[in-house]
């Protein structure tokens, strides 16, 4: 059974050229390099959310729905600058999705993500690997540093 997944990518840009207005600083930001994200969402909506925001960044996305589908992806050879991860994933759950992707060796900046936020919570995601961990939504403020780190 293979995993599935959402292929999405900026609409009308090539590479990591996308040039943007950076409304919550009022600078243009315009990536160097060619970033790619993995967005793991159960939720139909968030996923959709957060792709499109990524994607208005020129950020080539992937979205998938489960910790397993982005674990097989990352085992066949798919690598990302950034995979966010929801915590609660039905079976393989956001902490463990995220230590099994480090035990591949996954290089990835992985930010771990939830609707509601708890510190027992966070402290089992950055055990787990997570670079960082936020509530939802997420927002500009939040992506903007996110995408310039990985750019620079």
């Amino acid at each position: 059974m293979g995993a599935e997944v959402d292929h999405v990518s900026p609409m009308g840009m090539s590479g990591g050229s996308a040039e943007v207005n950076d409304k919550s600083e009022g600078l243009r930001f315009s990536c160097k390099n060619k970033l790619t994200a993995l967005v793991v969402d159960n939720g139909g909506v968030c996923r959709v959310i957060q792709t499109a925001l990524l994607r208005s960044y020129g950020v080539e996305t992937e979205a998938v729905e489960t910790g397993e589908a982005a674990v097989e992806l990352i085992a066949s050879g798919a690598t990302f600058n950034l995979i966010i991860i929801e915590m609660l994933l039905p079976v393989l759950n956001g902490p463990e999705t995220a230590r099994q992707i480090r035990a591949m060796g996954a290089q990835s900046k992985i930010l771990g993500i939830t609707a509601f936020f708890d510190e027992r919570d966070q402290q089992e995601f950055l055990a787990a690997g997570a670079d960082e961990f936020i509530e939802k939504p997420l927002s500009l403020e939040i992506v903007i540093p996110i995408i310039r780190e990985l750019d620079n």
